[in-house]
Formats: structure tokens, C-alpha cells, sequence
């Protein structure tokens, strides 16, 4: 007799919560904070590296190495980099986000995206002005002068949704205020917070999901529009900070929580839902709609069962008539990848990329070379 769906997943839920010691967040903060942290605004310092990257050591084994892929007209590659903050004020950025600007830089990508958590706020009496500077410095602005456009969805420690942290919004809308994407704005977008452009034959999409979604947002009316409208595309990425399902089951609670989303992504072919948050890299699929969790590339890189801690940002690749490709570039050098067979098959009902998706890329693939 076959067990019943909802008993089955009740069950798989009550083996996560006694395997993982999962705890609801209170209602204000999504992430927890740090078991001493500071009040007071500091300068960061290089971080020590985590792995050594000899070709003999264990790290090697987790970490196969990256095909270094030359610039290509017909191929578009972007760069998403993801919880790039450190600790509770923090002014300026570890040596390893640095190395991973200049690594973007040389690689010459097409365009760079981040689901958020730029900086290091959601706490009062920090000096936000320093922050959003450093980052300017460091960051955002070294992408624009190399002529990357750069695309970002908010997160919890630079414009978190809840009410006590609305100066923390205005501090975040007033750092973007001169620094508008090229790209046009497309209709309804409320920058920066949600909003959407057209780059390159990509629609990417920014959300605000720094906490749970409910399915009556107006965000998710306009989302319904604008995909209606923007059919004609190559692919589509979504950027929200918040996964759709959990990733780090110790963050369990702590996702978008909208099923309404999940059906509008679903129902739109050849989609990525680009989250960060939960600070693990998982290519994964719910059905036919690909999700992507990043990694963090800042503090308090997260394991998973099957691969230890470690930084990095992520490659996407989409070449003209095969579907978008994912890569895990990781620190300290970014010449090394993640094995994502070594990542766990599924995470709940979350599916890893490689399996349960080859007919349906398959699909993708012939309907391309049709075009």
C-alpha cells in the first residue's frame, strides 16, 4: 500500500527537526546573531583562509578544479555573489570578497547579480552611511568602472521588511538613489527593492523577500504582469533572498513561504530562482523551475552533508542554444569548483540539478534549436 503524501513528508519533517535541532527565528531577525556581538561600528581585517588548497588534501577531493572558460561573443556568463557582510556593523570587506571582485573583473563577466546582504546592518545605531560607502568602494562601483552592469534583490542585513528596521531601509534606497541599473527600468518596478530589467535577452527579475512572502503581496501582482508580458526571452532569473524551500535545514523556517511564487516560477519555462540566506551552494529544481542557492561569499560560511565550509561565488553560464549551466567558484583563488555530486540528492522536496531534470533540459534544448 502506498503511504499517503502528506504522512510521508510529515514523517521526512519530524526525522529533519530530531536529526538537524532546527528553531523557529523570533518574528524580527531571520538570521541569528553572533554569540558575542557588537553594537559598536568596526574595521574589518583580512579573514584567514579555511582550506588549504594543496592538490593532495582533502579539500582538493571536495573541490575539483574549474575549467578556466575564455569570453565568448554567443555566450553570455554572469557572476552571482551572495552574503558578502561580515559581523554586526562592519566598514569595509575581507580579503576574500576582495580577491572575488578582481576574480570577476578578470573573468570578464557579462554582468554580476547578488540575492543580497551587502552589508552588515539589521541592528540600531550603526553607521550605515560608512557601510553603503565601503561598499561603494569596494564593490558596486569597481563593476561599474569595469563596465558590468550590477543587479541586486535586497536582504535581511541591508533592507529587512520588518517594521522596526525601516530607517535600515531608507538608508538602503538612499545608497542606490544615484546608482540606477543602465538598463531601463521595466514597468511597475519599485527600485530598488523589487524591480526587473532586460539585459542581454535575459529578463532578471529582483524581489523583496527579506522575510515571508504572504500570497496577497503586491509585489507577486506585478511579478504575475510582468512575466505575462516578457515571454520573448532567453532565460529568466529571479533574485530573492530568501530560498523557496530550506536549504540549511537549521534555518528550516527562514524561506520565502509563498506558494502562490512557487506556482507563477513553475509555470514559466526555462527559470532560475536565485536565493542566498541560508549561506550553502545548492543547484537544485522544484519540478521543471531550477532554484539556485548561493553560497556566502562574506561571514559564517554554512556546511552541508557532503562538502565542508567553505566561500565562493557562482558562474552562470547560458551559451545561445543549450540551457544555463551552474558553477561554484571557490575561495581562496576561485580556480577550484564544487562537486555537486557529492551534494546530498534531494533536500526535502528539492531535487538536485543532475538529478530528475535531464528529459526535461532535454526538452529545453530542442525547443532552442527549433528557434
Amino acid at each position: 500500500m502506498i503511504r499517503p503524501i502528506a504522512v510521508h513528508f510529515a514523517i521526512s519533517f519530524l526525522c529533519v527537526l530530531l536529526t538537524t535541532g532546527c528553531e523557529r527565528p523570533t518574528s524580527e531577525d531571520t538570521t541569528p546573531p553572533p554569540s558575542q556581538p557588537s553594537a559598536q561600528t568596526h574595521i574589518a581585517t583580512p579573514e584567514s583562509e579555511a582550506h588549504n588548497a594543496d592538490t593532495d588534501s582533502p579539500f582538493a577531493a571536495h573541490f575539483p578544479p574549474a575549467p578556466e572558460l575564455p569570453p565568448r561573443p554567443d555566450t553570455l556568463r554572469i557572476a552571482v555573489i551572495s552574503d558578502i557582510n561580515r559581523n554586526y556593523g562592519s566598514i569595509g570587506y575581507s580579503s576574500t570578497v576582495r580577491a572575488a571582485v578582481s576574480d570577476i573583473v578578470r573573468r570578464q563577466f557579462d554582468f554580476v547579480l547578488s540575492p543580497g546582504d551587502l552589508v552588515a546592518g539589521q541592528r540600531h545605531g550603526l553607521n550605515y552611511d560608512l557601510m553603503w560607502k565601503a561598499f561603494h568602494y569596494e564593490v558596486g562601483d569597481v563593476f561599474f568602472d569595469n563596465h558590468m552592469e550590477f543587479i541586486m534583490a535586497p536582504g535581511n542585513h541591508d533592507a529587512s521588511a520588518f517594521p522596526q528596521h525601516a530607517e535600515e531601509r531608507r538608508a538602503y534606497q538612499l545608497a542606490f538613489k544615484d546608482r540606477k541599473p543602465k538598463a531601463p527600468l521595466l514597468e511597475g518596478s519599485h527600485f530598488p527593492f523589487y524591480y526587473a530589467v532586460s539585459l542581454k535577452d535575459v529578463l532578471i527579475v529582483a524581489l523583496d523577500i527579506t522575510r515571508p512572502l504572504s500570497d496577497d503581496d503586491p509585489q507577486l501582482d506585478w511579478l504575475e504582469t510582468l512575466l505575462l508580458t516578457h515571454q520573448n526571452v532567453r532565460t529568466t532569473l529571479v533574485l530573492g533572498h530568501l530560498p523557496l524551500t530550506p536549504v540549511n535545514l537549521k534555518q528550516f523556517w527562514a524561506t520565502a513561504g509563498s506558494t502562490r511564487l512557487i506556482a507563477l516560477l513553475r509555470s514559466r519555462p526555462n527559470t532560475i530562482y536565485i536565493s542566498g540566506h541560508h549561506h550553502v551552494f545548492y543547484p537544485g529544481h522544484l519540478g521543471e523551475l531550477r532554484t539556485l542557492a548561493c553560497p556566502a561569499l562574506g561571514n559564517n560560511p554554512r556546511t552541508i552533508p557532503g562538502i565542508p565550509p567553505y566561500h565562493g561565488y557562482v558562474q552562470i553560464t547560458i551559451p545561445p542554444h543549450s540551457p544555463p549551466q551552474i558553477t561554484a567558484l571557490v575561495a581562496p583563488d576561485f580556480t577550484r569548483t564544487v562537486d555537486i555530486t557529492q551534494l546530498p540528492k534531494n533536500i526535502l522536496q528539492l531535487e538536485r540539478e543532475d538529478i530528475g531534470m535531464a528529459e526535461y533540459l532535454i526538452e529545453l534544448l530542442d525547443a532552442s534549436v527549433e528557434k
